[in-house]
């Protein structure tokens, strides 16, 4: 079979697939291009045409005075007068996903324009659907999207190969370089090509110093303490969380809506806190969207560590963790809201398990509603002494 009918056969087989997908949504196929669609669908529109963006020229602008950008200027400017004389592209985005960098001849600039194949883009699988961008930026190894594995049919005209720059001492996702073209252009080569560059790009930045990553307690003992041992104050404590629940990165008045809600506060006075975090965190913020960078292993708070713990019913591994609710007493909207759910969800999770441990030791430590003691008194035996409390409990809710 020649090239090109191969590649019109494979097209076929991808754009099938997709529309079972977006028929059916199976959720029983565990293959990962089934996940990256389940991932999509949520958040993404099938009619959606393009990636949301913010500012292209201030992010291109600030790119191109990083630290990154000073290292890798050589390898891209090569990368840019290689695709100049042909149908691919070049871009290059942070670890969120965030194109920072992108270069093509003025043909395919065009073509890429519409969909927002430029910096600023948010190229994440939540923002954009499924895309090589996304898919690398998330699993931090090299990937390559073709036609109709895309999420949106306004990409399925395109295959896109990415890989990642990893900072290896730290283990840390710098950023992930991508080549895309249309899809008739299609070859292995371009996958080894992309992870060659990249690998060059992050030999050389793995030769960089990287602040440490940063853990927040949030509903532990150590409330407000990172790094094991300083603490950061309330009101950045909110901005942090918002932030770790946001990774795709908020715009400073998205933030203001999320952190201050309602209340009287100025932009300027938010800008003043970015500054202190910054002071705080150093690098690990970033800004335009404001974001946090860090490595794909790190949790930005306990609270995502207790989420991810009670979706997989690790119940022994989230109760030591749950000791006292998320910032109880946070006024904005958006910690309220989740911290709602991540008390739900701690409840679901220990009623649809037998950890009496785990269930004993939250009526202990929390408001425990009546469903918690009903259970514990069907799974504490009569010989323990815990279970005539837990009837008088019961008793008590009951009057």
């Amino acid at each position: 079979m020649r090239s090109n009918d191969r590649l019109r056969a494979q097209r076929l087989h991808a754009e099938h697939q997709w529309h079972h997908f977006i028929r059916h949504h199976d959720t029983a196929n565990s293959s990962w291009l089934n996940q990256s669609w389940q991932m999509s669908a949520p958040h993404v529109s099938v009619e959606q045409t393009c990636a949301p963006i913010d500012d292209p020229e201030t992010v291109r602008r600030e790119f191109m005075r990083s630290h990154l950008y000073q290292l890798a200027q050589p390898i891209l400017d090569e990368l840019r007068h290689a695709v100049e004389d042909t149908g691919f592209a070049i871009g290059l985005s942070d670890a969120h996903a965030t194109l920072q960098w992108t270069a093509s001849n003025r043909v395919m600039e065009k073509r890429l324009e519409k969909a927002h194949f430029i910096p600023s883009a948010q190229w994440g699988e939540t923002q954009v659907g499924t895309n090589a961008v996304g898919l690398t930026a998330r699993l931090g190894k090299p990937t390559a999207i073709f036609a109709a594995e895309h999420y949106i049919p306004t990409l399925h005209e395109w295959v896109c190969y990415a890989a990642p720059i990893i900072h290896a001492p730290s283990g840390q996702l710098a950023a992930v370089l991508d080549i895309s073209a249309p899809w008739q252009h299609a070859t292995p080569m371009a996958l080894a090509t992309v992870s060659h560059y990249a690998h060059q790009i992050a030999q050389l930045w793995s030769q960089v110093q990287i602040q440490p990553n940063f853990h927040l307690n949030l509903c532990g003992n150590q409330a407000g303490v990172y790094l094991g041992q300083h603490a950061l104050p309330k009101r950045l404590q909110e901005i942090w969380l918002v932030l770790a629940l946001h990774p795709e990165g908020l715009s400073l008045e998205a933030l203001h809506a999320y952190v201050y809600g309602d209340q009287a506060v100025s932009i300027s006075t938010l800008k003043s806190e970015m500054t202190h975090l910054r002071q705080h965190v150093g690098d690990a913020l970033l800004a335009r969207p404001y974001r946090l960078q860090l490595a794909p292993s790190v949790s930005p708070t306990d609270a995502q560590l207790i989420e991810q713990y009670a979706l997989q019913r690790l119940t022994s591994k989230l109760m030591p963790l749950y000791q006292r609710p998320l910032l109880p007493h946070s006024q904005s909207p958006a910690i309220a809201e989740y911290r709602d759910y991540l008390h739900q969800l701690v409840i679901r999770s220990l009623l649809h398990g037998n950890d009496t441990e785990a269930l004993w030791q939250f009526s202990l430590l929390h408001d425990a509603e009546y469903d918690i003691f009903a259970r514990l008194a069907q799974l504490l035996p009569a010989s323990d002494g815990r279970r005539a409390a837990v009837i008088a409990k019961l008793a008590q809710l009951d009057a």
